[in-house]
């Protein structure tokens, strides 16, 4: 029964290992986006989680109202609960090796040596395992009544905590709740009070009377002209410059 117990364990980790080494090669800029979010903000990620999974089933019974109002959307709600369906299982596995990326980083480093992709899959490697770890103490203990069970639920709990909050990471990187363009008052590389752009660049400003006596040409730009002489200060024949 253990036997049986750890390689069933065994084997999700290695299909995991496997999904998650085919995710790094056809979208490892998605996976690296999902990780840095849940990195970011775990609070944040798993509330968004929490949120998404309560949304999950009232969105699908929107989804197949939608379709039935025609005959032709009828039969297009097989598919698109399906479709719905894969959304979800898609998210969920992202969200889950992301988690696992972040584990792994934060238990190995992602090291000075080697390429990036070498970083991600040593992580990725390291964090399913860690993962991992848990549903293997819990098939180790099954053996005892209480303790299995104590274990099995502890096991169950701190999966859907990181399905959740990868789930929630994935919603908030896809979405862009982590990627607003807009930018609140940053001006000069902080944060400001006001709205600005992201760059600006400084002038110096002269007063108007300063220049108000200056002539603009089309060929040399401004050049200096006659200034105004005051009548109370000068002669009054404008040859003061």
């Amino acid at each position: 029964m253990l036997a049986t117990t750890l390689t069933a364990v065994a084997g999700v980790f290695g299909i995991g290992l496997v999904i998650g080494l085919v995710v790094l090669t056809t979208a490892e800029e998605a996976l690296v986006s999902v990780a840095r979010t849940a990195a970011r903000d775990v609070s944040g990620s798993f509330w968004a989680g929490v949120l998404t999974q309560a949304l999950a089933v009232p969105f699908l019974v929107v989804l197949v109202i939608a379709c039935a109002i025609t005959i032709i959307g009828i039969l297009a709600i097989p598919f698109a609960a399906l479709a719905w369906g894969l959304a979800l299982a898609g998210a969920f596995t992202l969200g889950v090796l992301a988690v696992a990326l972040v584990v792994g980083w934060a238990l190995v480093g992602r090291g000075s040596a080697g390429s990036e992709r070498s970083a991600a899959v040593r992580g990725l490697a390291v964090g399913l395992a860690a993962l991992s770890a848990v549903w293997f103490g819990a098939a180790a203990a099954a053996s005892v009544p209480v303790v299995g069970t104590l274990a099995r639920l502890v096991a169950v709990a701190f999966t859907w905590a990181v399905a959740t909050v990868g789930m929630g990471a994935v919603v908030k990187s896809r979405i862009g709740v982590s990627r607003l363009s807009v930018q609140f008052g940053r001006a000069g590389g902080r944060w400001s009070g006001r709205w600005a752009p992201a760059s600006t660049t400084a002038t110096n400003e002269v007063p108007v009377s300063q220049v108000s006596w200056q002539t603009p040409t089309p060929v040399q730009g401004v050049v200096a002209a006659r200034r105004p002489v005051d009548s109370s200060a000068g002669t009054g024949s404008g040859a003061e410059l």
